[in-house]
């Protein structure tokens, strides 16, 4: 699971707020490929928030739901028989910690384990697999480039 690059406050009515997001169900993270070949399409789900189902339908080509949920509300996105429960972060930590390395090659879809700062082969794995994706040089270091791409690629 992926979530989109951007999240804005929609104020409504008197106090209340609305996130909106975008998430996306793929069959492999990134850009590459076409629509086709990454989204998982077509496929229903239900959107709860504080255990009330407030929306049905069907992922889009590209394997995008966007829905606008209410901030400091329990979520929760069920589709192909698994609950997610979907926390909305109101900030990320920086990109040249390990926390924040990892955080974004995890929400860009890169599998690795728990977001804890700890790297190890997970990590290693996700960074050179990001690194070989988006076509730079597969050295499992996030330095400088990868960190440009990352927030690039992130919509930082």
């Amino acid at each position: 699971m992926r979530v989109a690059r951007t999240q804005k406050d929609l104020p409504h009515k008197n106090t209340l707020v609305l996130r909106k997001l975008k998430v996306y169900f793929q069959r492999y993270p990134g850009k590459g490929g076409t629509d086709a070949d990454r989204g998982i399409a077509d496929v229903e789900y239900t959107l709860k928030v504080a255990g009330r189902v407030v929306d049905k339908g069907k992922t889009a080509a590209d394997g995008a739901i966007t829905m606008q949920v209410p901030a400091g509300q329990k979520v929760e996105l069920t589709l192909l028989g698994t609950t997610y429960e979907v926390a909305i972060r109101s900030s990320l930590e920086k990109d040249d910690t390990k926390l924040g390395k990892q955080r974004r090659l995890t929400l860009l879809g890169y599998e690795l384990g728990d977001v804890d700062g700890n790297w190890g082969k997970r990590s290693d794995h996700a960074a050179l697999t990001f690194q070989a994706d988006q076509g730079l040089d597969p050295d499992g270091d996030v330095g400088t480039n990868t960190r440009a791409k990352l927030r690039s690629e992130f919509g930082e």
